[in-house]
């Protein structure tokens, strides 16, 4: 039942004193209700920063016991007023409360209404270090002003975002030069041969390499059977993969379990990718399984620790490390995707965009989580861009490896837009069709203008007014 005194304020706009008279009583959720429905523009600025603190006070009074409320003080506090510790609060709260991204674009619309508060930035800092997002945390702390109060709490920071970003720049440099190392044969001595260069390995000119051999079809059977394949090598096979073991001397005995788990969280990432996509791949698709050592030693530390797999030379490479959790298995998911990239482009990706490839299988991944835009800081970042008329130039992001680049989440994200607008404007099999005329050789831009009887240049111009609405 509501209080006397919240009916009587009910009844009428609620006044700052009445703000003032509830944080006062610790009479929090009388205070939220009160205000909830009410618009700031209505308040001359003195009142404003009255109901704002009252707010405030009670979003701190909460946070360690409801950070729910906590939130909801904090945003309409902020709402009143932005000020500095209204704006953490409600991030803390948020955080507390799993909204990660709505702590991202507060903390994001704090700093820029007060741009040299150190204590955001440390606390932005803070989130972007949980990300494993060390070079936008180094950004952060490193304009943090020496005399502001968190100023030595941003130095003791640096130090671990400045080892994050380094780890992280060391594994970009590793993730993008794999498919080169495979293709200069660092993987043939071993038991398990490497087919050819992926799409990432692009050092030789098309015209010396011969054209990539379909792997083989492995007929209808949904059950895996034991067999051994065109070189003497035991395998465990259906009709859409073929496991092998990185080491073909381990027996697979040893870990069905692994083995088990794997082979679930890989066909729902086909079943996944033909929901969105309407394909799948028609031949087998081979996985190979490494030990976390063997991972280590190949792709190093820091994607040992950090992915489930990534699909390369042809095959999709597990990490026997990894958990197969549900962020694992949206990675699998966009995995798969390039696995069926790669057969309808008939083996043949040299010609096509990394944006494009890269972004298709982003954008089914999020259509497996259920999301419909990027994810933590990057909504709010590409929009930011978008406004300005400064987003990255798709031409830019056609050759080079995007995981490679210095902000590889943001031109992830943007490109999962640019597809996801794509197949919203012409659908998803005039985009397969796309993908098996570059395949068959023909120019990209070609390609594109054909399909959609416009041009890049336009294209970007709607992807850019789509951010801004979305």
């Amino acid at each position: 039942m509501l209080s006397a005194s919240l009916l009587v304020l009910l009844a009428a706009p609620p006044t700052a004193a009445g703000a003032e008279s509830f944080a006062k009583a610790g009479q929090w959720e009388e205070l939220y209700l009160a205000f909830a429905a009410v618009q700031p523009k209505g308040y001359a600025p003195k009142d404003k920063k009255r109901i704002a603190a009252a707010l405030s006070s009670g979003c701190l009074a909460l946070l360690p016991a409801d950070a729910v409320m906590a939130y909801s003080l904090g945003e309409k506090s902020v709402a009143f007023e932005s000020q500095p510790g209204a704006v953490a609060c409600t991030a803390r709260a948020a955080i507390k409360t799993d909204q990660r991204t709505s702590a991202d674009e507060v903390l994001r619309a704090g700093l820029k209404r007060h741009p040299n508060d150190g204590d955001l930035s440390v606390e932005l800092a803070r989130l972007m270090l949980e990300e494993k997002d060390g070079a936008a945390a180094v950004q952060l702390l490193s304009a943090v002003p020496k005399r502001s109060r968190a100023w030595e709490d941003a130095q003791a920071l640096l130090v671990s975002a400045r080892s994050m970003a380094q780890e992280s720049a060391a594994a970009r440099a590793q993730l993008a030069g794999a498919g080169r190392a495979q293709a200069r044969g660092e993987e043939r001595s071993s038991p398990v041969a490497v087919v050819a260069a992926d799409e990432e390995d692009e050092e030789r000119p098309p015209s010396s390499e011969p054209r990539r051999p379909a792997p083989p079809r492995l007929g209808e059977s949904r059950s895996y059977e034991s067999g051994v394949d065109e070189e003497g090598r035991r395998t465990r096979q259906n009709a859409y993969f073929r496991f092998r073991y990185f080491n073909a001397q381990r027996d697979f005995g040893q870990r069905a379990d692994y083995e088990g788990r794997v082979q679930g969280a890989l066909e729902e990432a086909r079943l996944a990718a033909r929901n969105v996509m309407g394909v799948a791949r028609e031949s087998a698709v081979d996985v190979i399984l490494y030990s976390k050592a063997e991972f280590t030693m190949h792709h190093g530390p820091w994607a040992a620790a950090a992915i489930a797999g990534f699909y390369s030379a042809s095959a999709i490479r597990m990490n026997d490390s990894a958990e197969i959790n549900p962020r694992n298995q949206a990675t699998l998911v966009h995995e798969y995707v390039h696995a069926v990239v790669d057969e309808l482009c008939q083996f043949n990706t040299r010609g096509l965009p990394k944006w494009v490839n890269e972004g298709l299988a982003e954008y089914v991944e999020w259509e497996f989580t259920g999301r419909t835009r990027p994810e933590g800081r990057y909504h709010a970042y590409l929009k930011q861009l978008a406004s300005q008329k400064r987003l990255p130039s798709l031409a830019t992001m056609r050759d080079d490896p995007l995981i490679a680049s210095s902000d590889p989440g943001l031109l992830y994200s943007y490109a999962a837009m640019a597809m996801r607008s794509y197949v919203q404007r012409y659908g998803m099999p005039d985009l397969i069709g796309l993908l098996r005329d570059v395949g068959r050789g023909a120019p990209f831009e070609k390609a594109f203008g054909q399909h959609t009887s416009s041009d890049l240049v336009r294209f970007e111009d709607s992807v850019r007014d789509e951010i801004l609405s979305n």
